[in-house]
């Protein structure tokens, strides 16, 4: 029987990507990779249209974060109708929904922060992630890992994670629960790409307070993400001679680290990536037209038969697309199948004889 991780690890190694613009031009950048707020004041139509978003076709599907609904549209959330009264609307953007916003919303960052970070008691910012993406070797992710497990480092935070996985390394300075965390990883592994591709994350992720004080803090986003970093942690030089590790001197890696993020003064947008969603909005909305001209003119079999005709043959970003589609189709099988064995676990009393009849099935079906 083929199982899911099967799948996932021939999409991996079977599958070469085309390296997308940033990393072939190999300019670190900071860039807003996560923004949730609130308002007490502000529909989710309204909110859509702050953002001018509104030629997007945002789908209304389940809440979350005690809001019974929400309006969608590829990483862009708009919660509403609270289960506690008084709780407003929730705009919540994840890294995909920033570079949605970014690519198509009327407005720029100065915007979103000026309406969400004001002190009436109307709008609150409760999340937002500020992410450095080295593509040039700034940050040597493996030397972080190795003083950060021997505790070569100051930091205010006492709680420190270091993790190895399938998804390649990460470094945690702080409790993923504090109101502030700073992570390191491999962006590159995490997204498939093979070794030599070299993009590692430094990524400061702020809650309530903290996030309004970045907000508010008037300097460019290099010099405060820069000056958080400073503030937070610092790798340091082992003396033996002095117990005191606060006196100890600071790793010249992290000094230059720090120097290179302050020099960043412009936030930089990234393109969506090319994905499904991106490819069913183009055909929908720009093309949907002429194409039900052409099957009306030569019907939905003359239709196909010209389009497997055709001179251009499909991209490899095209059978990336194809491939992630039928890999999330097994995902979500298989998660619905785990789900269901749950239940089945926990209240058919002839659980046994239901799973047995299930492998059965699924032998057939392989």
């Amino acid at each position: 029987m083929t199982h899911i991780t099967d799948v996932a690890h021939r999409k991996v190694e079977e599958i070469k990507e085309i390296l997308p613009d940033f990393l072939i031009k190999k300019e670190n950048v900071i860039l807003y990779d996560w923004f949730t707020g609130t308002s007490k004041v502000d529909s989710p139509d309204e909110i859509i249209d702050f953002l001018g978003l509104e030629s997007l076709e945002f789908q209304e599907i389940y809440g979350f974060h005690g809001y019974r609904h929400r309006f969608y549209y590829d990483g862009i959330s708009i919660h509403y109708d609270g289960h506690q009264p008084g709780m407003g609307v929730c705009l919540e953007m994840s890294g995909q929904g920033c570079r949605v916003f970014g690519t198509y919303g009327t407005v720029d960052w100065k915007a979103v922060h000026d309406k969400f970070c004001v002190d009436d008691g109307t709008h609150n910012v409760t999340r937002m992630d500020i992410a450095y993406d080295d593509f040039t070797g700034k940050i040597p992710l493996e030397k972080i890992a190795e003083m950060t497990r021997e505790e070569q480092f100051i930091a205010k935070a006492r709680k420190w994670t270091v993790e190895y996985s399938s998804n390649g390394l990460s470094v945690y300075i702080g409790s993923k629960k504090s109101d502030v965390l700073i992570r390191f990883y491999d962006k590159a592994a995490e997204r498939g790409y093979d070794d030599d591709v070299h993009w590692v994350r430094c990524e400061i992720q702020l809650r309530k307070e903290r996030a309004a004080n970045f907000i508010k803090c008037d300097k460019t986003i290099g010099k405060k993400f820069g000056g958080v970093l400073n503030n937070y942690i610092r790798f340091i030089v082992e003396n033996p001679d002095d117990s005191n590790k606060n006196r100890w001197a600071t790793q010249q890696f992290w000094l230059d680290f720090v120097q290179t993020v302050e020099k960043i003064s412009i936030y930089t947008a990234k393109d969506v990536d090319y994905n499904f969603d991106r490819v069913e909005r183009y055909v929908f909305t720009q093309c949907g037209n002429s194409i039900e001209t052409l099957i009306k003119c030569v019907g939905e079999k003359g239709f196909l038969n010209r389009l497997q005709e055709r001179k251009s043959e499909l991209t490899e970003r095209h059978l990336m697309i194809i491939d992630n589609f039928k890999l999330q189709k097994l995902q979500d099988r298989d998660l619905a199948r785990t789900k269901e064995f749950e239940f089945q676990k926990k209240h058919n009393p002839c659980f046994e004889q239901w799973k047995k009849r299930q492998i059965e099935n699924i032998k057939r079906n392989v």
